[in-house]
């Protein structure tokens, strides 16, 4: 009797488009040219500062803008990361331009543009487009809408960023900052019917029932996902770390902070938002993640994978989103040899929480 093949599954397919999506984004990351000579493609660990903040999804200031809850907490972390010497990359779908045209949401938020754009002109901006704001993908939109307001001109905005890593004179491997839609399905190759989608069916709905489209979903699995095919694409690259956004979804070291706060710690994501304000309760929370050793420099080995492997390479990184419902942002910093996952609240005088943090130099060790 003849074997029936087997198919392949959901999962296997999507991680290979996936897969393909960012293994064409690394190539021309590595061939083409979307920045300037002056912008350094080297990161030196003793003495560069990197900040990376993604997906902003500014809007008009009306019911369905997701980030205006967020634009204190924002302005906060420009200020101090402006004041104290980083370089800020700006990981897509910084404009929601799936529900409104970019002339309208940047006279929006002309505080914000001020802000950034004192990074620019000191030459430390780098933006790079995502799915919702695709749009800067032509230099000739750039020029016209975004120069104006980030004096004195001449923005480049690219797909993604690759640098070396280096301390002192050795190379320890690669850092590659792309949004994160590479290869998927609504995100990339069928975006313009998501488009449609966003603006003329989910827009109007936010107006009437002011609905978020950044609340995480309620399904492990559909979140899992995309980590889970990111996550897999990196480990097949050596020496390579990946940061993205995309997802809203937090991911430090390849572990998903909010999943890992439900699955291990019992707290579910309705609890989390309702203690958003308790600082006592997230001092607790990251004290017994710590101490559990799966979050920073305590787990020198990486927790236990969730498909059943030993460990987690940490090759993953991801920024989370500056579009929570209840005005917090978060972020990856890397300064000071380490790399650091960090929370900012809005209304208070220090906002910055670290989340998570731990040496680069060792997170390059444990990548094969």
């Amino acid at each position: 009797m003849k074997r029936r093949r087997r198919r392949p599954g959901k999962h296997s397919l999507y991680e290979a488009r996936v897969g393909a999506g960012l293994t064409a984004a690394l190539w021309r990351a590595r061939h083409l040219d979307w920045w300037p000579d002056d912008v350094s493609r080297v990161f030196d660990l003793n003495a560069d500062r990197l900040v990376v903040l993604s997906d902003m999804h500014r809007g008009t200031r009306d019911r369905a803008d997701d980030f205006l809850p967020c634009e204190d907490a924002y302005k906060r972390a420009l200020d101090h990361y402006g004041e104290s010497g980083y370089t800020l990359v700006l990981l897509g779908d910084s404009e929601e331009l799936w529900k409104s045209p970019p002339e309208k949401v940047i006279s929006s938020y002309p505080g914000v543009y001020e802000r950034e754009g004192r990074f620019h002109a000191e030459g430390r901006l780098l933006r790079i487009w995502g799915n919702h704001d695709e749009e800067w993908a032509s230099p000739i939109l750039v020029e016209q809408m975004l120069d104006p307001v980030y004096p004195p001109g001449g923005l480049r905005v690219g797909e993604s960023l690759l640098l070396e890593v280096r301390s002192g004179v050795e190379t320890l491997g690669h850092l590659f900052l792309v949004h994160g839609h590479q290869g998927t399905g609504f995100s990339d190759t069928l975006a313009f019917l998501a488009r449609f989608t966003v603006r003329f069916v989910w827009k109007p709905l936010q107006h009437v029932s002011r609905a978020s489209r950044t609340a995480p979903s309620a399904n492990r699995r559909v979140r899992e996902k995309h980590n889970r095919a990111t996550r897999k694409w990196a480990e097949s690259h050596d020496k390579l770390l990946l940061i993205t956004g995309h997802t809203h979804r937090p991911v430090f070291a390849s572990i998903s902070i909010l999943d890992e706060l439900e699955r291990r710690l019992g707290i579910d994501i309705d609890r989390i938002t309702a203690r958003s304000d308790d600082e006592e309760f997230w001092d607790d929370v990251v004290t017994d993640c710590m101490k559990r050793g799966w979050l920073g420099d305590a787990a020198p080995c990486g927790p236990p994978a969730p498909d059943g492997r030993k460990t987690l390479q940490p090759s993953l990184f991801n920024s989370g989103c500056c579009c929570f419902n209840d005005g917090r942002i978060t972020g990856i910093e890397i300064s000071n040899g380490a790399i650091r996952l960090v929370l900012w609240s809005p209304g208070t005088a220090d906002g910055r929480r670290v989340l998570a943090s731990a040496a680069l130099e060792r997170v390059f060790e444990r990548i094969a």
